[in-house]
């Protein structure tokens, strides 16, 4: 079984590293961390303080980009992609108040952050102050400045997925930490964004994390087990290889949000996924509303890839969807979040 499962893992990572895959490649990772997960608690973060260094600062029209720099809460094979690279934009408009605050995960293995750039952008307009993070081996953490932006991610073993999807977690955590300790940001009205993998990431963090308010994920999806045997683009690997439900859900038990209704089942956010989708079946993105039970889904006509005919108008339906969650105290009234 193990022989079939790492075949598998090769077969997946051996193929374009296009975003939707790369997300569910790195699922394969959580298998052979979920093993020692009760006892390691492999999401908690690590103790003790850190630097958090400025490396450029550029002025843009309606914000001012810095680019910062701190070490990763985990040690990887390679030393590039040990330290975390964050873009915080800070909007001109502020004049010296707190705002709110968004934390963007984007795609891991595009070429670039085009798309999440088109939401960052439009979020920074809107008067939140954002940080989007480079992923491990994304960008200038790639472990060779020959390969291409995020393909290591997918490695051809199971304990290196496994390292990488935990210090994807531990980098949004810890960068939770930088964010909130900005002195632009209110604190207690952070939100978190990702797309595809930066969803499935997300989901993770809004989970075991307390300080996010609200998270908004797009193209994301739960039942981690179904949805590697399900997907248009996994699942053939998986039968052929005999890789069977129930071995899965042995391995990822405990990690999957949809197993944490104690900790989702009052918090808010936003999903949205698209009907055609088959890299995200259906099935899965039902599963992370229903991980979810205080969320909104959104369903929009498209599949994984052709649902980008949306980002006319999605960029800034989302920001308004993160201004409603993430009013002042003062502004919310009595009736809260507005959530279906």
């Amino acid at each position: 079984m193990r022989a079939r499962a790492l075949a598998l893992l090769a077969a997946i990572a051996s193929l374009s590293a296009i975003a939707s895959l790369s997300a569910i490649a790195s699922l394969s990772a959580i298998a052979s961390l979920s093993a020692g997960a009760a006892s390691a608690g492999p999401l908690d973060l690590p103790k003790g303080d850190f630097k958090t260094e400025v490396v450029q600062t550029i002025p843009e029209k309606d914000w001012t980009e810095t680019v910062l720099r701190f070490p990763s809460a985990v040690k990887s094979p390679w030393p590039p992609n040990d330290t975390v690279w964050a873009h915080l934009l800070v909007p001109r408009s502020l004049a010296g108040r707190k705002a709110p605050a968004v934390l963007v995960l984007p795609v891991m293995a595009a070429p670039n952050v085009w798309i999440e750039t088109r939401f960052a952008n439009r979020f920074a307009r809107d008067g939140f102050v954002v940080m989007w993070l480079e992923m491990p081996t994304q960008f200038h953490r790639r472990p060779n400045p020959s390969e291409p932006s995020g393909q290591v991610f997918l490695a051809r073993t199971t304990r290196q997925l496994a390292a990488n999807f935990r210090q994807s977690v531990l980098d949004a955590r810890r960068a939770l930490g930088v964010l909130s300790a900005r002195p632009e940001v209110a604190p207690d009205r952070i939100a978190l964004f990702g797309i595809s993998l930066g969803a499935i990431v997300s989901s993770v963090v809004y989970t075991v994390d307390a300080r996010p308010r609200f998270a908004a994920l797009l193209l994301g999806g739960a039942g981690f087990p179904s949805l590697l045997i399900n997907s248009s683009l996994t699942g053939p690997f998986a039968r052929k290889m005999g890789i069977g439900l129930a071995d899965l859900k042995a391995a990822w038990a405990g990690l999957d949000p949809s197993e944490h209704p104690e900790l989702n089942a009052v918090k808010p956010a936003l999903l949205v996924n698209a009907g055609w989708d088959t890299v995200i079946p259906r099935a899965n993105a039902a599963q992370l509303r229903a991980a979810f039970p205080a969320a909104r889904q959104v369903w929009v006509p498209g599949g994984h890839y052709t649902s980008i005919i949306h980002m006319f108008w999605l960029p800034g339906w989302v920001s308004r969807q993160l201004q409603e969650a993430l009013k002042a105290p003062a502004a919310r009234g009595a009736e809260g979040v507005k959530n279906r």
